[in-house]
């Protein structure tokens, strides 16, 4: 994963660019992407999608001596701004430079003009370092930038399962120079949807890289409903390389089966994780996801936050193996409990001796006589084995009996498994969403509607 990203990252990206071309050729060779285009100068809700834009010249100078060249990182200059040549006062100069004073040499991020081309104006963005020591006077500048119609890009892999149902993952191209944000999401989404490829899935899966909100909204946009209607839910990838614990964002209910199964994985396998709901850990492309008219739930895994955030320090220095193979595990996860989780039928009438070697299926309790102590875990396992026969009814799935019980959803799994293979129990019904509870004229009511979940 580390290769591919260091492939990737340090090229000049932008929403449409020449090495944005370039990243996607490098990408299908990782997956056959599809590859969806939307012109420049589309329109919708608002949203357009940009031009090409390149910078070919961003010099800053005083006195005939050269201050700052801004082409020689790709944050360099203002993402999308304007050209500009002439003079100018020190104090007119300084309206148009961004910086960031807690990283005084690095060069920071701006990426205003993506969305609100309409307030595009020429501008660097600078070491701290430089800035502070810009002296009164004068300076020449001479920033050209060229832009022409193009198209932007979405890259869409798509992985049939047995059903059409679909779980999505997403992630953004379009940050130039930064790695973790998110490349190492790109990274992750490849790696995540190789693994699947290797096995049989219940559901269908799709992978879309694009440019942050713009190639999302152009890609939902123009799918029809029925395709819509497919997707069940999803995640946002973004920021999985650095050392840091996992951030979860809730979907937009927080109640969701998609929440609850990322919780419960997280709580037994990533203990240390943290979580906030929609909105309040970082901010991408959940919004076009859940937006009125699709409202598909969507997660945001990632690993805020972290100093480096929307600088040139944002590098693969900051980036670890161990910690993105640690994401693609987490999210594979996750996924492994929606694709198993189903509700349950027994093939017994009264109570089974689970002792037997017939059966071989008991968890010891505590006897002061024989077994004077053990685990709490072990509590937990011999209190589910006398409950469980009773979940065989089919009204419980698989996610809710270890809530209830408190266990790791896989350990349980795979001891029900052993009832399956003893005759004992079948799989009945797989479950890709829950009900949400809505309240309507003081009455409690429940929802299963087509994308709620």
């Amino acid at each position: 994963m580390i290769e591919l990203l260091k492939k990737i990252y340090p090229l000049r990206l932008a929403p449409v660019s020449p090495d944005t071309d370039k990243a996607i050729k490098i990408l299908q060779k990782e997956l056959p992407f599809a590859v969806h285009e939307y012109p420049s100068g589309m329109e919708f809700n608002g949203w357009m999608v940009p031009e090409v834009w390149v910078v070919e010249k961003a010099l800053i100078q005083k006195d005939g001596k050269l201050i700052y060249d801004g082409t020689k990182h790709p944050l360099g200059v203002m993402s999308y701004g304007k050209s500009f040549k002439g003079r100018v006062a020190i104090e007119e100069l300084k309206k148009h430079l961004t910086y960031r004073k807690d990283f005084p040499k690095a060069v920071g991020y701006h990426c205003d003009y993506y969305y609100k081309p309409w307030r595009a104006d020429w501008g660097f963005s600078i070491p701290y370092e430089i800035y502070e020591k810009l002296g009164s006077g004068n300076y020449d500048i001479d920033l050209k930038v060229n832009v022409s119609k193009g198209k932007m890009k979405v890259c869409d892999y798509f992985l049939q399962g047995e059903t059409d149902d679909t779980f999505f993952l997403n992630a953004h191209n379009c940050h130039a120079g930064q790695a973790n944000d998110d490349i190492a999401g790109v990274v992750v989404g490849i790696e995540i949807m190789k693994r699947l490829a290797k096995q049989k899935n219940h559901y269908s899966y799709r992978l879309i890289i694009a440019p942050e909100h713009l190639g999302t909204v152009f890609y939902l946009a123009g799918l029809s409903k029925n395709e819509i209607k497919k997707f069940k839910c999803g995640f946002f990838l973004e920021m999985l390389g650095n050392k840091n614990r996992l951030a979860l964002q809730e979907t937009f209910t927080g109640k969701g089966l998609l929440d609850e199964a990322a919780h419960h994985f997280l709580k037994f396998r990533r203990p240390d994780y943290f979580s906030a709901p929609f909105r309040k850990v970082v901010g991408n492309d959940e919004t076009v996801w859940e937006a009125p008219g699709y409202e598909i739930p969507t997660v945001s895994l990632s690993r805020w936050p972290y100093p480096e955030y929307h600088t040139s320090n944002d590098n693969e220095s900051i980036i670890s193996e161990s910690m993105l193979e640690d994401s693609v595990g987490a999210v594979l996860g996750i996924l492994q409990i929606m694709e198993t989780n189903c509700t349950l039928k027994r093939k017994f009438d009264g109570l089974i001796a689970l002792s037997n070697p017939k059966y071989d299926l008991y968890m010891s309790q505590r006897d002061p006589s024989i077994r004077p102590t053990i685990s709490e875990e072990q509590v937990k396992w011999n209190y589910l084995m006398d409950c469980l026969p009773r979940y065989f009814d089919g009204t419980m799935t698989i996610l809710e009996i270890a809530r209830k019980h408190d266990l790791p959803y896989d350990e349980l799994y795979e001891y029900i498994g052993r009832f399956q293979k003893k005759g004992l129990v079948s799989f009945v019904k797989r479950i890709a969403k829950s009900p949400v509870k809505v309240k309507k004229n003081g009455l409690r009511r429940t929802l299963r509607g087509r994308l709620f979940a």
